[in-house]
């Protein structure tokens, strides 16, 4: 994946936050991340719960740039009831990786619309934590998108499923 996430300014911030509050543990816990000290990332994080086992993942916290970027509140939702298909297995995939590796993975999606506007992307850097130091139980996940040229017209657009996304051109990759 050619995204240097190191420099990007909030998800390498993001990162750095989040490694700062794992200290020697392999992932923080939740009660260790305070999102008021990191103001600036606020807007573009989200903090996602893992439940019944595994089975279903709820929106926590959402931050005003996702849910722009979106048109929809999210806070408290399931992913059940706002991705489906390919879209929301896609999703899982994702979460599943998150709980196997105990590690931060990076995912860069690719959008489209019919307007042919091309070059919308959405990075994710979702980063572990956990309750007992053992079981991923809930995410923080710093999220940004990019919008070139007149793809500004498409904010507010992110939430619609599969039509509108490329899993040929997305990309996962495990954080070290």
């Amino acid at each position: 994946m050619s995204y240097d996430l190191y420099n990007d300014p909030i998800l390498g911030a993001a990162l750095a936050y989040w490694r700062a509050k794992s200290g020697a543990r392999a992932m923080p816990r939740r009660s260790d991340i305070e999102p008021t000290e990191i103001p600036r990332l606020l807007p573009n994080l989200q903090i996602t719960e893992i439940v019944d086992g595994g089975k279903r993942i709820r929106y926590r916290l959402v931050g005003t740039a996702i849910v722009e970027a979106y048109a929809n509140e999210l806070t408290g939702k399931h992913y059940d009831e706002i991705f489906s298909g390919k879209r929301l297995r896609f999703i899982e995939a994702h979460y599943r990786t998150l709980c196997s590796e105990k590690r931060p993975i990076l995912s860069r999606n690719r959008f489209f619309t019919d307007t042919h506007i091309d070059g919308r992307f959405c990075n994710r850097l979702m980063m572990p934590l956990s309750a007992d130091g053992e079981t991923v139980n809930q995410c923080l996940t710093a999220v940004t998108f990019e919008f070139p040229g007149l793809a500004y017209r498409w904010l507010g657009q992110w939430f619609r499923n599969d039509d509108q996304f490329d899993y040929d051109k997305s990309r996962i990759a495990i954080v070290e």
